[in-house]
């Protein structure tokens, strides 16, 4: 007897001393077509695999298929492992509905340890004559369904391991419909040929998960919850959860799949940024309409850009996405000393052309007499000449980390002993960071005098390629620029952060997306947050009379600036040329000769001494509307002017303003 459906040889051992097989006996497919009744157990059966299809001979001697030997034998059980769940499928309960029975039997599975699937299923326009017929997950056996074809195939550079559970297990329900469109039940086989799992985590079938937990994972995996903890919370929600990771990576996938069909991955990222409202700019290919290059700003950060415009700090990178594009990442800083994302930009190219593009764009969102004064870099020459283009009356510094970095992938490896290349790495630091021109002219003479003769490419190599613009990060000259203490970009942090928001957005541009978009929104609220505490709080440092007219008015950071600045004037007396006035030229505070004139007699500090930087405490600018006098450039220049001064120059423009102001003229 053959089982055609399965590619099985089943052979029936008779008692007979013949050994013949009874042409009158035979055994139906366990898994796709089984009697109504009880399987005779009584004869030992040995199941033989075979590879491919069983063959038939036809011998016109003899009456019927006659069997041909195949393959050997790999398995043989002629002992089976015998399961009888019967009694727990017995049931005379009516169901009122195909889900209802469906559903109570797949739950009196889970309680045994047994996986059910539907079979077969046959459904009527009138429900008379419709059936569903339940079997084991592991019924019937495993089927290549991969074309054959006689012309041969390249090797497979990588092929996908296969597995099956399927083993043949003749379990089986049947599900009949009834008169009132109600459901019956009857077990036909309630044995299983195979031992019980002990749990039924790992089983797919078992594991899906219903649509309300479905809908759990896309809300937590939007809301940036790492797929991990969002299995944690399904199986805390369910305690018959049977999902595994693989379950939520597939609902995940599913979900991307079904949004991005039939789009392009710029079309999907437009759409993102159209929902969130974000300010958006792009330009096509005028040949393929094909989108080139994609700048983004979010509103509130806009509005934060508004607040803050001073110093940006521009860095590009391709290495945190997979993309491989050139991706700006702009970022500003807040009077609180937050950092936060003022734009992004994805690039077709890095070239200068793309740079003036994308800075253009970054230009559209200020006002023209506020656009940022001071932008910090790395060396990429590209960028360096797109913002001497867009932005020509604004400094420009070189990022210290960036010039650090690159020091060290130059000139480490000329160096054998690791304290030695430490104590270059030392000496270096004190050139730039020397706070006069004239320490900084005697560090570099004793720098150059200790390495030269021993690693004079290391010398040529800093002289020539950073010692040249000095001007743009050694502190003898960036001291006298307003940076608010961004000499380096700190932003570098920032970009540090967007990787590890990015770390798992690896498949498309709208995953990119969405970790930018929510390492957004978390700079936002941690920024409103530290504006509210410096608006409603204080530490007990902050009670100084000297910082009276300065509490609550003036952010933490700048109050920490001051009280360090007041400490510091102690030392000194009350002469300007013993004070550098680094605070006061960097960051728009008080420096240390200003402030005796205060603490001393128990004055406070005059809210007029700080900039506007440190006095902006909300998300919303509260800059004056320049109109009419404001946008007068004499004004601007008086306004600069008073920035700079220090006193007595103050006192000297301030007595000229109220001669002006109180002039009257006679009639």
């Amino acid at each position: 007897m053959v089982d055609v459906n399965f590619g099985r040889e089943i052979m029936e051992v008779d008692s007979s001393p013949e050994g013949s097989f009874d042409s009158g006996r035979h055994l139906e497919s366990t898994a796709t077509q089984m009697v109504d009744g009880p399987i005779n157990s009584s004869p030992c059966m040995e199941i033989i695999p075979s590879v491919g299809s069983p063959q038939l001979d036809v011998d016109p001697g003899v009456d019927g298929p006659q069997l041909v030997e195949t393959t050997s034998i790999t398995e043989t059980y002629s002992q089976p492992v015998t399961v009888d769940l019967t009694p727990f499928f017995v049931t005379d309960q009516v169901f009122d509905s195909r889900e209802a029975i469906i559903e109570w039997c797949q739950e009196v599975g889970k309680k045994n340890n047994t996986v059910l699937v539907i079979s077969h299923s046959k459904k009527t326009l009138k429900g008379k004559g419709s059936r569903i017929t339940l079997g084991c997950e592991r019924s019937g056996w495993y089927t290549d369904h991969k074309k054959k074809s006689l012309q041969p195939k390249p090797p497979e550079p990588r092929k996908r391991k296969s597995r099956t559970r399927k083993c043949g297990c003749p379990f089986q329900l049947k599900c009949d419909w009834v008169e009132g469109n109600k459901w019956t039940l009857r077990a036909v086989c309630g044995r299983h040929n195979h031992e019980l799992s002990d749990t039924l985590t790992g089983h797919a079938y078992a594991g899906r998960l219903k649509e309300e937990e479905k809908q759990l994972v896309l809300h937590l995996t939007a809301t940036g919850v790492p797929p991990q903890q969002v299995l944690i919370a399904l199986k805390e929600k369910s305690k018959e959860n049977y999902s595994t990771l693989k379950t939520i990576y597939n609902v995940k996938s599913k979900h991307r799949k079904s949004q991005v069909e039939g789009k392009s991955a710029m079309q999907q990222v437009m759409e993102l940024l159209a929902r969130y409202h974000y300010v958006e700019k792009h330009r096509s290919n005028e040949e393929t309409n094909e989108v080139r290059d994609i700048f983004w700003a979010h509103p509130e950060s806009m509005l934060l850009a508004k607040c803050f415009p001073s110093v940006l700090m521009v860095d590009s990178t391709c290495k945190t996405n997979r993309f491989k594009m050139p991706l700006i990442h702009i970022v500003g800083i807040s009077s609180t000393g937050k950092l936060f994302t003022v734009a992004f930009a994805f690039m077709e190219a890095d070239t200068e052309q793309h740079y003036i593009w994308a800075l253009t764009q970054l230009k559209w969102m200020y006002m023209p007499n506020t656009l940022p004064s001071l932008l910090v870099t790395d060396r990429e020459s590209a960028l360096v000449n797109a913002i001497d283009i867009v932005f020509p009356r604004s400094s420009r510094l070189l990022c210290t980390w960036h010039l650090n970095q690159q020091v060290q992938a130059n000139c480490e490896k000329a160096f054998e002993d690791n304290d030695e290349w430490e104590q270059f790495h030392t000496d270096w630091n004190h050139v730039w960071q020397a706070e006069t021109m004239d320490e900084y002219g005697d560090a570099y003479a004793d720098f150059a005098t200790k390495w030269a003769p021993k690693y004079p490419s290391c010398i040529v190599y800093l002289r020539d390629t950073w010692l040249i613009q000095k001007e743009k990060f050694a502190l003898a000259w960036t001291n006298k620029i307003k940076h608010f203490g961004n000499t380096t970009t700190k932003a570098d942090k920032e970009h540090e952060n967007l990787r590890k928001y990015l770390v798992s957005a690896v498949d498309s541009y709208s995953t990119c997306w969405k970790a930018m978009h929510n390492m957004i929104k978390d700079e936002i609220a941690q920024i409103k947050f530290s504006f509210e505490l410096s608006l409603t709080t204080l530490n007990q440092e902050h009670l100084s009379p000297a910082l009276e007219e300065l509490r609550n008015h003036v952010s933490h950071k700048a109050l920490e600036l001051v009280l360090f600045e007041i400490h510091r004037a102690e030392n000194l007396g009350n002469e300007e040329s013993s004070c550098s006035c680094f605070l006061h030229s960097t960051h728009g505070l008080p420096c240390a000769h200003e402030l005796v004139k205060y603490v001393p007699q128990g004055k406070a500090i005059p809210l007029l001494n700080i900039d506007s930087h440190w006095k902006q405490l909300s998300i919303v600018p509260t800059q004056e509307l320049y109109n009419g006098f404001d946008v007068l450039p004499e004004f601007q220049l008086l306004r600069q002017k008073w920035r700079e001064a220090v006193e007595p120059r103050r006192s000297l423009l301030l007595q000229k303003i109220k001669d002006i102001a109180t002039f009257k003229p006679r009639n």
